[in-house]
């Protein structure tokens, strides 16, 4: 069993310092990498996420630190600290305000130590535990593989592979392919909602191959198992359920940019040329990926003669029935070329690696703004906000572009942009009609629009800056 917050707060040596857990963070049962003790302000600069941290109350009045408590365990929380544990002994006794309004705005827990108990006897035992637990889990991991591993080896079919899983374990399994349709199950029917499960991603050279999804009734699966699972189911799923060189392109397309910002020339040739092959006759289609828990895809129609507005319109009124509360959506634009629409799967794989909020439909223009000041290639975030708002068509118009700033100029006011451009209102509309089929965003769609104005600002100072 994986020493968790819970377990250390149970540990004899640390439960003799009389702990009181002060923030409840994220989770109790978080696990703990490691304990150790360190008083310097920029301690988060050498950790690597899943450390117990233990300093005595008065190392936060150091005269030697600059910043404030807040900034402190901000700097903790995003360096992935499991909780920080502070001695209340003797200067400062209790828990000071700052600290505990940081670790409950950040999630991390906070724990005081109410007696003094010398700081390494605690370190050495937890750790030793740590340490015993990691090394009793390998030994399980092993044996676990060996095991499945001979199971597996007289599998013939799918069927088999999931009723070896479930009879090894003693779990509920179901095995979906990458299409996310189910290609097995065994063991008693999930209890959905009411049981937790893990689900773990199968792949083979590089691309998916579906997943495996088994329940915990019994045991938890942890990274480390979860890991072995894969790496020994996924080469005998794929012999029955690989979707071969369509899959591959999927999982291609679908990874984005290599340089996750922009596409360079090859790379929209490339993309463009496996698009060809998904290509349907007529009608509406749609194209999706399993990857573990992630279904990733596109929606693509040979049909436009509604215009992209309607088009990401209809897309929309699909995704909306899929909210709910064991479901994140992630959506991008419409994409009326290739360059778009990998460009589109660069930002969507960006928000999706963070983490998820459940039962909620967000656009990736909700991201945008946070990827542009993140890139140290102005010329190159320049490049990927145009083409995820007002694509490269519009920033080339003069007319719209001028269109579209007097729109930010005025906030929006249709009347003020009128005024400030000298048309009339019809003359507005009908450009901004004419934007709204270019890019497939509407006026009326608020938190898309503004954005798409804000580009629009931006392009237009870029290119008078460098003379495009």
């Amino acid at each position: 069993m994986t020493v968790s917050i819970r377990s250390v707060l149970h540990n004899t040596q640390f439960k003799r310092a009389d702990p009181v857990v002060e923030v409840e963070g994220k989770d109790l049962d978080m696990p703990v990498r490691w304990v150790f003790t360190n008083e310097r302000e920029d301690v988060s600069s050498f950790l690597s996420g899943g450390e117990m941290l233990i300093i005595e109350g008065n190392a936060l009045l150091a005269a030697d630190w600059h910043g404030t408590l807040g900034q402190y365990v901000a700097s903790l929380a995003q360096a992935g600290v499991a909780a920080l544990v502070v001695e209340l002994v003797e200067g400062v006794v209790r828990m000071p305000d700052e600290l505990v309004s940081a670790a409950r705005l950040h999630g991390l827990t906070l724990i005081g130590l109410k007696s003094r108990v010398p700081f390494v006897d605690i370190c050495q035992s937890v750790n030793t535990a740590i340490v015993h637990e990691q090394m009793h889990l390998q030994l399980e991991v092993d044996t676990m593989s060996t095991s499945l591993r001979e199971g597996l080896s007289r599998t013939g079919n799918i069927e088999a592979v999931a009723e070896t899983i479930a009879s090894l374990f003693g779990e509920s399994v179901a095995i979906f392919d990458g299409d996310g349709l189910l290609a097995a199950r065994a063991g008693r029917a999930f209890d959905a909602g009411n049981e937790s499960s893990a689900v773990i991603a199968l792949e083979s050279r590089s691309r998916p191959v579906g997943a495996l999804e088994i329940t915990q009734r019994t045991m938890t699966f942890d990274a480390t198992m979860r890991r072995a699972i894969a790496t020994i189911v996924s080469p005998v799923a794929a012999l029955y359920i690989d979707g071969g060189a369509r899959m591959g392109m999927m999982h291609h397309l679908s990874m984005g940019p290599a340089d996750g910002v922009h596409v360079n020339t090859f790379e929209a040739q490339e993309a463009h040329a496996m698009l060809e092959r998904f290509e349907e006759l007529s009608g509406c289609a749609v194209s999706c990926m399993l990857e573990g828990d992630l279904m990733v895809g596109w929606c693509s129609t040979t049909d436009s003669s509604d215009g992209a507005a309607a088009f990401g319109r209809h897309c929309m009124d699909a995704l909306a029935v899929l909210e709910g509360d064991g479901i994140y959506v992630v959506h991008g634009r419409v994409a009326l070329d290739t360059v778009t629409l990998v460009d589109g799967f660069a930002v969507l794989r960006d928000i999706a690696n963070h983490e998820p909020a459940y039962g909620r439909v967000v656009s990736t223009m909700s991201a945008l703004v946070d990827r542009f000041v993140a890139s140290s290639d102005m010329d190159k975030a320049m490049r990927m906000l145009v083409v995820q708002t007002i694509g490269f068509e519009v920033a080339a118009s003069p007319l719209l572009l001028d269109t579209l700033c007097a729109c930010f100029d005025n906030l929006d006011s249709k009347t003020g942009a009128c005024e400030q451009l000298g048309i009339r209102r019809q003359t507005l509309y009908n450009r901004l009609d004419k934007v709204t089929q270019m890019v497939g965003v509407d006026y009326n769609d608020k938190p898309n629009w503004s954005m798409l104005l804000f580009a629009a600002k931006l392009t237009k100072s870029w290119q008078e800056q460098h003379g495009e």
